[in-house]
């Protein structure tokens, strides 16, 4: 193949210059976004029964939709939560589950399970949980303007026109309240009229019905009979007869307002002097959309919307997950030009020729815009695990290169020139070239099929080193040897050149040495093993590092059962908390029930943005502590910090430790949880420590006298309805007004709520008519309760969250935790991870087993290459030498094992098999030719030392910029950076040692086996 491009110079450029097209046109159009587009088969189920307290709802709703989702195949978990009137489920699939079969099965167990619901249950609205249609932006309007103005605009103007805008999947309100028609009754004034509440929601259901009637049929024409009996005003409404001429308007009244106030949400801009009352727009992206792109039109739509907002309004941005995005993607950029320029630095001073220096480093943008052309064809996105892909692959991609030009180069040495050196050199190096780049991309191939969340978030990592190399070794067999036969030329030699023949014969004295010194070398080597090995033993170790985005999360809660304004009162302390900090930028907070799905109104979540790191600022997780403490000072409130993981689906609670303890026994489980919380508390390095399990929920319980409503012919049903009507809120329907259609609900005057006394004067119906005090009915008694009951896997549970610190490792948490539940549990109740910390151990594993598969991968083309089952072992067994640099340099640096340094070592398996590759094969091929061991040794170190040296110095020049982790979002990137010039550091002079020697006693080995044979 390289003979025809050598002899084919246009042919060759034009072939090259497709790969530059192609990766340019795909730079334009490819999405931007900081994680790959995953899909996650996730459907949710939701069900309202109004007024049922949490038992009701686990018994009547959540555990007949458990029974029938237990059939289904694919489940890894069920997770449920009853609260006050609803019931939430979360069905969470296998990973290779297709969703809309799933979505499909959810629905069928559902519809099964809706016939044994209780009446006036709402049919259960199942869903499918899109977890890429991820929130881009929130954006707060704001201002000194009625509410009415300001909910008007955002439902009705805002949110209609930022869902029109291009790339835009969804658009939700935070702290909107709809409006409703609300028919609020005076109980007392209908006991005096000797009517029910169930007189009132019986004529309000009948008087609100909108049906077709048929159609009357003319000579000429057809018409539709259309009934209209819903009421048109407020007025028609109070019209509406209960009975015996007694009118709505006699006992209450009827207004068209607002939904009660349950929840509300602030935001203080970064110019502004305090916080301000507002709704939240909160702009989700479609799949498979650039979130830059897309968050760039948001805010033109912004811009152009605030130009048009009444005086005193005004629409800012809180959140914007293309900052971060955009600054990221660019300093990564900027990270691999930079890495490219060092790397062509670094064959510079090794060749002494600026010509020179162009024809190796030509293949950096050829392969780097070729993989990105891939990644483009592929659907994947330039991202955070991609970009780190492109980095690393900077140094990797000018290696088989190096190797070609060089080898052409010390031709020309030797008295060849033009095409003939380029012949003669490629063809030396391309068994080598093929070994090495067979064995490189053997590593990658099964991360490409890795099971769990980091298998999809790695793919395009594993994809785009596939492709970059891939085509590294294209450009070196085609490209490289065709300019070098027309450039390349021996020339008189720098002075870095002169330093590096010094170099090697020192070098050929060393390894003489070596050669003679077995048993030293080997020790030296055995006793590095061992220290890497046992730093290995205890490095800290996490799933992913905690990246600077410059936000965060706070969730907060006030005791069970507290009231809306004491909630309002103790945000207003957090609040002067936040505001005071000098680095806080802006924040939005929201509290109260619906918010972040809480069923309860005693909490809330901050969304707090900080300054540019520009600024001086420190490292959030400073910032975050800071907080923590200030927090810890405000009484009656718990606030927990929160930071999204970087790898796994968004959404959901977050937090390093999380496990998840089942049983039969709501207050076993409540007793078993306080204790493992107390300990954790007294143990040091642990933080935002936290269950959800709240009990002490002020609860009223009432107990119906069935035996005496049953004599008395009052239906059970009745009765729920008339407390319901009391104490909730009863739905009639809905009310038309002009095309719109809201909510419509009758409920008790507040003023009837201030004592449980009035209930003597309120009656139910018996069978024969006559009125029945719903007193004497029921009995009634003030109890804790639970907010909410949580079940998973159809089993009672409680999540144990926790996050450490204070230099306590997530792996040293992990074991400690875990240890502390064991001890804990009694008889009948076990224990799961869940979430990050179930991550963590499973990914650990497949990681494991994705490098042990590298390895079975590597040592099986080497064999196929060499024709030998002995020469990959001989490789295989620089590998040991990197395990000390690798964790030394991550102890040094204050790093951790995580997912990104763990693909390091990944990727060490490859840059350590190939340099020895290098020179494995050269000494065969010498054998071949006649040559002893030894004499076979010591040539093949002297043509191969330089592209060794060149090959392994430019992966750590390509590597510099990322390691040194100055840019937005390097806390992902740098882990993998410094555990593979870590491993080289201890790698590279050890095996240019001890391969020749283990070479040798191998080859003695063979020779005896041999001969006794």
């Amino acid at each position: 193949m390289y003979k025809f491009f050598i002899t084919r110079p246009i042919t060759t450029w034009m072939f090259i210059l497709s790969f530059i097209i192609a990766g340019i046109y795909a730079l334009k159009y490819i999405p931007v976004d900081r994680n790959p587009d995953v899909d996650f088969p996730v459907v949710s189920i939701s069900t309202t029964y109004a007024g049922a307290n949490p038992y009701v709802i686990d018994t009547n709703i959540t555990r007949k939709i458990e029974d029938e989702l237990a059939t289904i195949s694919g489940i890894e978990a069920i997770n449920s939560s009853s609260y006050t009137g609803v019931s939430r489920i979360t069905v969470i699939f296998d990973l290779d589950k297709d969703i809309n079969i799933a979505a499909q099965e959810v629905r069928d167990a559902v519809n099964r399970a809706q016939r044994q619901f209780p009446p006036n249950t709402d049919p259960p609205v199942v869903r499918k949980v899109d977890t890429s249609l991820a929130p881009i932006m929130a954006i707060l309007l704001h201002g000194y303007a009625d509410y009415g103005t300001m909910s008007y605009l955002a439902d009705k103007v805002l949110k209609r026109e930022f869902e029109r805008v291009q790339g835009v999947g969804e658009v939700d309100l935070g702290g909107f309240r709809d409006y409703v028609m609300w028919v609020r009754i005076d109980p007392l004034k209908l006991a005096g009229f000797k009517l029910t509440p169930m007189d009132v929601i019986n004529a309000l259901k009948s008087n609100n019905v909108e049906i077709p009637s048929g159609r009357i049929d003319s000579k000429d024409r057809e018409y539709v009979l259309r009934v209209y009996g819903k009421g048109r005003s407020p007025q028609e409404i109070e019209n509406i007869i209960i009975k015996n001429n007694v009118r709505i308007k006699d006992v209450g009244r009827a207004e068209f307002t607002f939904d009660e106030k349950r929840g509300i949400v602030r935001f203080k801009a970064f110019d502004s002097k305090e916080a301000e009352p507002g709704i939240a727009i909160i702009v989700y992206k479609q799949s498979k959309e650039n979130t830059v792109a897309v968050a760039k039109r948001v805010i033109d739509k912004m811009n152009e919307l605030n130009k048009q907002l009444p005086q005193g309004l005004r629409l800012d941005i809180n959140y914007d997950a293309s900052t971060f995005i955009e600054r990221s993607v660019n300093d990564a950029l900027h990270e691999i030009v930079l890495g490219s320029i060092l790397t062509a630095f670094m064959v510079f001073l090794f060749l002494g020729s600026f010509k020179m220096t162009f024809i190796p480093s030509m293949a950096i943008p050829v392969s780097i815009l070729g993989a990105i052309a891939a990644l483009f064809f592929f659907g994947q996105s330039l991202n955070t695990f991609t970009l780190l892909a492109l980095a690393v692959a900077v140094g990797l991609v000018i290696d088989d290169a190096i190797v070609v030009m060089e080898s052409i180069y010390r031709r020309n040495e030797e008295g060849l020139r033009g095409i003939e050196a380029a012949e003669k050199g490629t063809k030396v190096v391309i068994f080598a070239l093929l070994a090495s780049t067979a064995s490189l991309i053997a590593i990658f191939i099964p991360v490409l099929f890795l099971k769990s969340v980091i298998g999809k978030f790695f793919f395009g990592f594993a994809l785009t080193l596939i492709v970059a190399i891939a085509i590294s070794y294209i450009v070196s067999l085609s490209f490289t040897p065709m300019i070098s036969a027309r450039l390349v030329e021996a020339g008189e030699k720098n002075i870095f050149q002169r330093a590096y023949d010094r170099f090697e014969n020192w070098f050929d004295k060393a390894l003489r040495w070596s050669l003679n010194n077995k048993v030293i070398v080997l020790a030296i080597s055995l006793a590095t093993i061992i220290i890497g090995f046992k730093l290995a033993s205890i490095t800290p170790k996490e799933f992913t590092p905690i990246v600077d985005e410059g936000r965060f999360l706070v969730r907060f809660e006030t005791p069970t059962g507290s009231s809306f304004d004491f909630v309002d009162k103790k945000a207003k302390e957090l609040e002067k908390i936040v505001s005071s900090n000098p680095y806080v930028l802006r924040y939005g907070v929201a509290f109260g029930e619906g918010i972040a799905g809480r069923p309860t109104v005693n909490g809330g979540i901050f969304f707090i943005t900080l300054k540019d790191r520009s600024t001086g600022r420190p490292h959030q997780k400073v910032i975050m502590d800071q907080f923590r403490k200030e927090f810890a000072k405000v009484s009656d409130v718990r606030a927990i910090i929160d930071i999204p993981s970087a790898v796994g689906p968004r959404g959901g609670r977050s937090a390093d430790i999380m496990y998840i303890i089942k049983g039969t026994d709501l207050n076993e489980l409540a007793k078993i949880s306080s204790q493992l919380e107390t300990k954790l508390r007294q143990t040091p390095g642990y933080t935002d420590i936290d269950t959800d399990l709240r009990i002490n929920q002020p609860e009223v319980r009432v107990e119906i006298d069935r035996d005496k409503a049953l004599n008395l012919g009052v239906s059970v049903e009745d009765i729920a309805n008339t407390l319901n009507f009391l104490f909730g809120k009863y739905k009639i329907g809905t009310y038309e007004k002009g095309s719109e259609s809201y909510n419509f609900y009758v409920k008790a005057d507040e003023s009837f709520l201030t004592s449980f006394d009035n209930l003597s004067k309120i009656y139910v119906k018996a069978k024969d008519g006559s009125l029945i005090p719903l007193s004497s009915l029921i009995t009634y008694q003030l109890a804790p309760g639970y907010n909410v009951i949580n079940r998973y896997n159809r089993q009672y549970a409680v999540t144990l969250y926790a996050n450490v610190t204070g230099g306590k490792s997530v792996g040293e948490g992990v074991i400690e935790v875990e240890n502390m539940i064991k001890q804990a549990l009694p008889s009948g109740y076990t224990y799961e991870i869940g979430g990050q910390t179930k991550e963590f151990k499973r990914t650990f594993g497949y990681l494991a087993v994705a490098l042990i598969v590298a390895l079975i991968a590597v040592y099986m083309v080497l064999a196929s290459l060499f024709e030998s089952l002995i020469h990959p072992f001989t490789v295989l067994l620089t590998l040991p030498f990197a395990v000390s640099g690798v964790f030394g340099l991550i102890l040094i640096t204050g790093q951790t094992l995580n997912v990104t340094s763990y693909f390091g070592i990944i990727l060490l398996i490859g840059l350590v098999t190939r340099d020895s590759v290098l020179f494995i094969e050269r000494i065969i091929q010498l054998k071949k030719e006649g040559l002893d061991t030894i004499n076979a040794i010591l040539q093949a170190r002297k043509e191969r030392l330089r592209p060794i040296l060149m090959t392994t110095l430019t992966i750590f020049a390509s590597l510099i910029p990322v390691s040194l982790g100055l840019t937005e979002g390097s806390e992902m990137r740098q882990p993998l950076a410094i555990a593979v010039i870590g491993g080289l550091i201890t790698a590279l002079p050890l095996s240019l040692f001890v391969i020749p020697i283990m070479y040798v006693i191998i080859d003695k080995i063979r020779f005896l086996v041999k001969r006794e044979v």
